[in-house]
């Protein structure tokens, strides 16, 4: 036990300690004392074309989210949010905001549950304001058609699956939820208009949903165009809306081209990415898997070698497409097995690609030379956003 002297001598010590560390706040800054750092806040540009925003759900601890802004020219990191748990983000049309859906818990991993789409800045990267989604999300590892903004950016689509499938509408303008739209047996959202978007539904068909102001829609199905038990199509669709077109890419490589320009989603005449020698070696594979450019109509697709169901392996090339003549007119290596890409849509593309191991390569998009890498900042990123996509 210690003495009362010991104990005296040691409230003394740490009264000095508080009263020096006092003294020491007070000081004025000199030239040959040690001086204060000041802390400062940096505000971005709007965001430039050679931009990508990495969402990184964090497996290990998912209730951290992170994403990530980096510069693709310079390969610098430029700015980070934390976010909530498993969220979706997309990029105002002017650039001047990004939405994320994300949730929380009161408590950290428990408690009360919110359900959120956050308005960011995208120069300050600061919250600007949240609506609720009352009917909550569909929480799974981030897809990019979880939730999507109308091409206008008046409308953010969010999916939801609580069992039963809708989409839950909110005013970006107004900042309200309007309601939820009830689309039985159909999943995901492909925006195709200011007020209409694409759903993938179980028996291999689209179904198209046009609402109105008020949350009222009508859904109509298409017919199916992939067998949905023999060789299912990706979730993640090449999609462009500047060019109201996308392509849907099956296990076996099958591309199926959908155009929304109007009215109802069609599905065009199907063409195979893999043809000759490549037959039954080569599949497209990963998570983010391919990409379009509306300017030169390229479509970028990771790829790899492998069997039957392999349609997670990570790629070990990107294979480059004209869709107008259905021909391969490209491909590179790839030095890190990669699941994730994505190419700005400027006239001079970067095509990024995104690692298992957090390594974002950068290839110029028309040579496709590899310009360099950056070391991304989090421990499992998932998803990469560009501007104007």
């Amino acid at each position: 036990m210690p003495t009362q002297a010991s104990a005296l001598r040691s409230a003394g010590i740490l009264a000095a300690l508080f009263l020096a560390t006092a003294l020491y706040a007070q000081q004025e800054p000199s030239s040959t004392g040690p001086t204060i750092e000041p802390q400062s806040t940096v505000t971005l540009s709007t965001p430039q074309p050679h931009w990508v925003y990495v969402v990184d759900p964090v497996f290990p601890h998912l209730i951290a989210t992170k994403v990530y802004v980096y510069d693709g020219d310079s390969r610098t990191l430029l700015g980070m949010v934390n976010t909530g748990y498993l969220p979706n983000m997309s990029i105002s049309p002017d650039r001047g905001q990004f939405y994320v859906t994300e949730t929380f818990w009161s408590r950290g991993a428990r408690g009360d549950r919110t359900d959120v789409v956050t308005y960011y800045d995208t120069k300050t990267l600061k919250p600007t304001a949240e609506v609720k989604l009352p009917q909550g999300r569909y929480l799974v590892v981030p897809k990019k058609p979880n939730a999507d903004l109308t091409l206008d950016g008046s409308y953010l689509l969010s999916y939801n699956m609580a069992p039963a499938m809708s989409v839950s509408v909110v005013n970006t303008k107004r900042k309200a939820y309007l309601g939820d739209i009830e689309t039985p047996g159909c999943a995901l959202n492909f925006p195709v208009a200011n007020n209409r978007f694409v759903m993938i539904c179980s028996d291999g068909s689209l179904a198209t949903v046009t609402f109105d102001d008020s949350g009222k829609a009508k859904l109509e199905r298409g017919k199916p165009f992939f067998d949905v038990v023999k060789d299912p199509v990706f979730e993640h669709a090449a999609w462009s809306k500047s060019a109201k077109k996308g392509f849907f890419i099956s296990y076996a490589g099958m591309v199926y081209p959908a155009d929304f320009s109007s009215g109802m989603a069609k599905i065009g005449d199907a063409w195979s990415i893999v043809q000759g020698a490549d037959k039954g070696v080569w599949r497209p594979g990963g998570w983010q898997l391919a990409a379009f450019h509306a300017k030169t109509n390229r479509l970028f697709v990771l790829m790899h070698k492998g069997g039957e169901w392999t349609h997670k392996q990570a790629g070990e090339e990107v294979w480059v497409f004209d869709t107008n003549t259905k021909k391969r007119v490209g491909q590179f290596k790839i030095e890190h097995h990669s699941h994730t890409m994505n190419v700005t849509q400027d006239d001079k593309p970067l095509a990024f690609v995104l690692s298992e191991t957090a390594n974002l390569a950068v290839h110029d998009g028309t040579n496709y030379k590899h310009l360099g890498d950056i070391e991304a900042s989090g421990e499992t990123p998932y998803l990469l956003y560009v501007p104007g996509e």
